[in-house]
């Protein structure tokens, strides 16, 4: 029954997905989305703490958008990051990085 019940999962997401944009509650799946993943991160802000740390550490986001994404000071950032144990990158590593960091200062 349980094999049963991992295949119906998508098919119910989508199926709840359809239903809140056609009750109106919600007026496309980004939306739907979006707030999801607002209520997640207010439940458990750790989550999001972790996805950026991880983002960050995988250089797939610059301090500067990892602390704005955050809420942060970017020095605050910084903390957050040596307490997961993340070395610090020094300074913008491309332009695109520049960009951010002082769209986010």
């Amino acid at each position: 029954m349980a094999v049963l019940e991992s295949l119906l999962e998508p098919n119910l997401i989508r199926w709840q997905f359809d239903q809140l944009i056609k009750s109106g509650l919600y007026s496309d799946e980004q939306t739907v989305l979006r707030n999801a993943l607002q209520a997640l991160f207010q439940v458990n802000p750790r989550i999001k703490v972790k996805m950026l740390v991880n983002a960050y550490a995988a250089g797939d986001i610059s301090l500067g958008r990892a602390a704005a994404m955050l809420g942060v000071s970017q020095e605050e950032m910084k903390d957050i990051l040596r307490e997961a144990g993340v070395s610090i990158h020094l300074g913008p590593q491309t332009s695109q990085e520049c960009l951010d960091d002082a769209q986010y200062a």
